[in-house]
């Protein structure tokens, strides 16, 4: 038996997360997870569901996801009965068999010369009688289908299970469908299945240039409708100069562009902390569109002391020595503490940063602020901390 359950679970227990953990990092319920964790396959609401889920899953746990939907679908043929016809055995030939058989082959025979042979001109109706019923059936997959398409700068309205909202962005087209309304709004964007709550909003980068472009939110969930607010977030105009280097290098490979968006669910507690405007001091490592975590990298030349908090979490050190490295990641900021930095190769978000001299105790703070002029800019900042 080709078992996939086992594999997701001890994968998940490998990387030491919860299945809380999964549920909330993958925005896939915890109802479902587990189902693929116990191969209780018949709760998915369908095959495209499941099959996004085993990749969304496998990619979370760093399994290959193409192996795993290969897995799934041999232990899906694994599952199915196998025909009676191979359950018994087969009786022996006799000779009233034979000739039973040899009398079938002559009548079967005969009845196919007479068809290939007959009128041509039934062929042809049966032929346009098909035809007609596939266009009657194309037109009524039509008629059930709602496409909206979305040009306004916001909107807020209604939509109903089977509704495509299309989204025109340079010149490509891009669909949103909307697969069932429960407790949760499940949508499909680029075929990949999301599920997104009252209290969560999910912001859209389809073309994968740093820059979101479409902010969804689910307002009010009733019985067989949802109630959408759907809002454009790209700039028309981008100062050039606040641009990342790699919001740079985003724009240069932005001819083959990925097929898939980059998708994004923020629960909207977070959003009641604002982000300080950013201060005239201290050093910009680097700005964005989009505020991301904040991770420290760093490898010791020589003996260095680091003590540091992670946003408001308590106080955590490390005694580095010659060679030996340190990962530090935070999600609004970080505070550190260190004494000979100069001992040490640092990076903050990719970018080399210089912290102290050599023999030097010093205290800096790494935190994410809001441009004084543009909302949609962020700057990560690195300043001295008073302690």
């Amino acid at each position: 038996m080709n078992q996939i359950g086992p594999i997701f679970r001890e994968a998940r227990t490998r990387s030491g997360k919860t299945i809380d953990d999964a549920t909330r990092e993958t925005k896939i319920a915890k109802k479902y997870l587990n189902a693929i964790e116990n191969e209780n396959f018949d709760i998915f609401p369908g095959e495209t569901y499941l099959i996004g889920f085993l990749r969304n899953y496998a990619q979370f746990l760093g399994l290959d996801s193409d192996e795993m939907v290969l897995k799934y679908k041999d232990y899906k043929i694994q599952e199915q009965p196998a025909p009676i016809e191979q359950l018994t055995a087969r009786p022996k030939n006799t000779k009233k068999q034979f000739l039973i058989i040899l009398v079938c082959i002559m009548i079967i025979s005969t009845v196919l010369y007479v068809i290939l042979s007959g009128e041509k001109g039934e062929r042809r109706i049966a032929k346009e009688t098909e035809k007609k019923v596939k266009q009657e059936k194309e037109h009524s997959v039509q008629q059930d289908t709602n496409i909206i398409v979305f040009e306004e700068e916001e909107v807020i309205k209604d939509f109903k299970k089977g509704d495509i909202i299309e989204f025109p962005l340079r010149n490509k087209k891009h669909s949103i469908s909307i697969d069932g309304i429960d407790e949760n709004l499940d949508l499909s964007i680029a075929d990949i299945p999301f599920s997104l709550s009252t209290d969560e909003h999910m912001e859209i980068d389809f073309d994968r240039d740093g820059r979101k472009d479409l902010l969804i939110r689910a307002n009010r969930l009733d019985e067989g409708a949802v109630n959408l607010t759907l809002k454009k977030l790209y700039k028309t105009k981008l100062l050039d100069k606040e641009i990342s280097p790699l919001m740079e290098k985003k724009d240069e490979d932005q001819e083959s562009p990925s097929e898939h968006p980059e998708v994004v669910i923020i629960k909207d507690d977070d959003l009641l902390s604002p982000v300080p405007v950013a201060p005239k001091t201290g050093f910009k490592i680097v700005s964005s569109y989009e505020k991301t975590d904040i991770n420290m990298f760093v490898k010791t030349k020589s003996t260095t002391y680091f003590g540091y908090y992670i946003d408001d979490g308590n106080k955590e050190e490390a005694l580095l020595k010659n060679g030996e490295e340190l990962s530090v990641s935070a999600k609004d900021i970080l505070r550190i503490t260190a004494a000979n930095a100069k001992g040490a190769d640092i990076e903050i978000n990719n970018i080399p940063v210089i912290l102290g001299e050599s023999r030097q105790v010093v205290a800096k703070v790494v935190r994410w602020y809001r441009d004084s002029e543009n909302e949609d800019l962020y700057h990560l900042v690195i300043d001295d901390w008073e302690q």
